[in-house]
Formats: structure tokens, sequence, C-alpha cells
């Protein structure tokens, strides 16, 4: 195997495991928030809009980072 399909596989890795840390960390918050504001809740179609690009983004980089360890 090539060094650069090596390294390649390692960055896609690397990237993947951060977008997942996002994930739990992002997941947490939002829990940790929603229970601080048990009151003030938004609805859930205001968190889907606020969040989309968040969620749009992570997807993307989940599917970039596999199709980097998959694809070389």
């Amino acid at each position: 195997m090539a060094l650069s399909t090596i390294l390649v596989k390692v960055v896609g890795l690397i990237l993947l495991l951060w977008t997942i840390r996002s994930i739990y960390k992002h997941v947490k918050e939002h829990r940790a928030e929603a229970r601080r504001n048990e009151g003030t809740t938004q609805s859930l179609s205001e968190q889907l809009l606020n969040n989309l690009l968040l969620y749009v983004w992570l997807l993307f980089m989940v599917v970039f980072s596999v199709g980097m360890m998959v694809n070389n």
C-alpha cells in the first residue's frame, strides 16, 4: 500500500473521530440546556431550523471522512 493511501486513510479516520466527538458534544450540551430551560423550550421545528446548517455540515463530514477511508 502506498504511503499516500495510508495517509489519506489516517486523515479520514481522524476526521471521522473528530466529527463523532463534535456530535456527542453537541448532543450533551443540548440536553444540558434543555434541562436548565424546562419552562422555555423551543419547538422541534425551531430547533431543527436553528441547527440545520450544523446537521448538514456534520453529515457532510461523516460522508467525506468515510469516503476518504473506503475509496482509497
